[in-house]
């Protein structure tokens, strides 16, 4: 499929809009969620509060944006950049990638993103879930992957247990290195879908 190309107004709009959003997160990231402003986002930007309300509906948006590009990753350099031949070696190395995302991220986005308010987490159909599960599947045509539990099954199971490496995390404001947290925790938590 050929990407589209933008006219000039279509890539200034997509240009206002990734300063909007860019700003949105550094002003998420000092202040908080409670405390981030629709007027400070655009004071600073410098475009006007209307220039906003074109782009983002409110700024529970800007929080949505960030699972949509969590999602753009996925789809544009975790999918074709996953190199293991075995599907649970896939599911770690999937996961690693989830990792360095939320590294990327940054730990106050993240503290930001985990409570309990944040209906976003478990909405079904995200490309993120597609792929893993897409990789379940695969491991379990191999008999590589146990059969008793469907793929929708064992992705949620372990998006739960990342999501809580993730919350860890964000408990212990950053002390240790969340790519190999969880590496690890996966390595070990994979082996109860193995196939013996």
């Amino acid at each position: 499929m050929a990407k589209e190309i933008l006219n000039s107004r279509q890539l200034q709009a997509q240009k206002t809009k990734n300063k909007l959003y860019k700003i949105s997160i550094e002003l998420l990231e000092k202040r908080g969620y409670e405390k981030l402003k629709i007027e400070d986002i655009c004071k600073k930007a410098g475009v006007s509060v209307g220039s906003f309300y074109n782009y983002f509906n409110s700024k529970n948006d800007i929080l949505i944006e960030i699972y949509k590009r969590a999602d753009d990753y996925f789809e544009n350099e975790v999918k074709n950049n996953i190199k293991s031949i075995n599907s649970l070696d896939k599911i770690i190395e999937f996961f690693d990638y989830y990792g360095i995302y939320n590294d990327l991220v940054g730990i106050e986005i993240m503290k930001q993103l985990y409570n309990s308010n944040n209906k976003i987490f478990p909405q079904k159909g995200r490309f993120m879930q597609i792929l893993l599960q897409e990789i379940i599947l695969e491991g379990q045509n191999k008999n590589e992957i146990i059969s008793s539990m469907t793929p929708e099954a064992i992705c949620d199971y372990l998006f739960i247990a990342a999501r809580g490496i993730v919350f860890d995390w964000c408990l212990h404001d950053d002390t240790y290195d969340i790519k190999e947290s969880m590496h690890n925790y996966l390595s070990l938590l994979i082996n109860i879908f193995k196939v013996n």
